[in-house]
């Protein structure tokens, strides 16, 4: 077998085939039918959601994952916030000319083993070869479907609390650590949510996966998806001391910082303890961190006073999901 990725691996013709095949041997197919035809079939009842997105990440691999790692959890995760069980996920590959084989089988093999493990099948894909220099790399872009009972997007009332499933901003502060050669324990936070969702999705309103854009971004777009105040208090939020540290060294707020396995969720003040009980059995640092008021915006405290919390601008941390 050729070590690298030839441009004839993404031509249609038989050396596209044999890659594909071995893809095939690696991925347990369940439930789904036709998955060898242009789509794959599943035959159900509820509501469907479905979400897609495209992954690019410097580097490819990283302390704790790889860019196959964030692309199955970031479409599982997707779909789990908004109260669906993923039934299935795409596969699509662009591949730069070159691509060392190995390591793209590493990247199957982490895909391959995180599927069988949440039980959430690969069903249908697709794979791309352009010339050297066309790409950096690797591009990944995953959809998913899923089937909800209740979609979380019930309306949120002045005196809800705010909730974080973990310590925020490790998958962002690892990749940084890399890139700047900083010695460092940490490791990707990325992860597929489902089963904490499942655990709490009946004691809560909403939730959102912490992204690109970190805990600023989802923090102001729920609050302007909902017309509130979001209301933070900054010495609550959970955050490991060696993500606040790089963030210092580097001189870079921590808010922005991406994760791939945490969330925020939102309740009433009366299940607020049963949603924080059932996730820190997944994550010790889960916390509630803040409550929804009458107004608009986000609102920390700190220890020096009050602050706005904007939207993230301009370049945040490049190329980490």
């Amino acid at each position: 077998m050729n070590e690298k990725i030839s441009l004839s691996e993404g031509s249609g013709g038989k050396e596209m085939q044999e890659l594909i095949k071995k893809f095939r041997e690696i991925f347990p197919i369940k439930k789904w039918k036709n998955e060898m035809d242009d789509a794959a079939s599943l035959q159900f009842n509820g509501k469907l959601l479905f979400t897609t997105d495209s992954y690019v990440v410097t580097p490819v691999f990283f302390a704790g994952g790889n860019i196959g790692k964030i692309a199955f959890c970031g479409t599982v995760n997707d779909l789990a916030v908004m109260g669906a069980k993923p039934l299935g996920i795409s596969l699509s590959i662009v591949l730069e000319e070159g691509f060392p084989k190995k390591d793209l089988f590493k990247i199957i093999d982490t895909i391959a083993g995180l599927s069988k493990k949440t039980g959430i099948p690969i069903i249908t894909g697709d794979t791309k070869v352009m010339e050297k220099g066309s790409i950096d790399k690797i591009i990944i872009n995953t959809s998913g479907i899923g089937k909800a009972e209740k979609i979380l997007d019930e309306k949120i009332s002045n005196g809800d609390r705010i909730i974080v499933s973990g310590g925020i901003g490790e998958h962002a502060a690892t990749l940084l650590a890399e890139r700047f050669n900083m010695k460092s324990k940490l490791k990707t936070d990325s992860k597929p949510l489902w089963n904490e969702i499942n655990a709490v999705k009946k004691y809560i309103k909403q939730a959102k996966d912490i992204t690109r854009g970190g805990l600023a971004a989802v923090l102001n777009e729920l609050a302007e998806k909902n017309k509130k105040q979001f209301f933070i208090e900054e010495e609550k939020i959970p955050i490991k001391k060696e993500v606040r540290s790089l963030a210092e060294i580097l001189g870079i707020d921590f808010y922005p910082f991406a994760c791939e396995g945490r969330f925020v969720c939102i309740c009433n003040k009366r299940n607020s303890k049963k949603v924080l009980k059932k996730l820190k059995k997944f994550n010790p640092l889960a916390r509630e961190i803040g409550k929804v008021k009458r107004g608009n915006g986000v609102i920390v405290q700190t220890r020096f006073g009050k602050r706005i919390l904007s939207w993230p601008s301009g370049k945040i941390v490049p190329r980490i999901c």
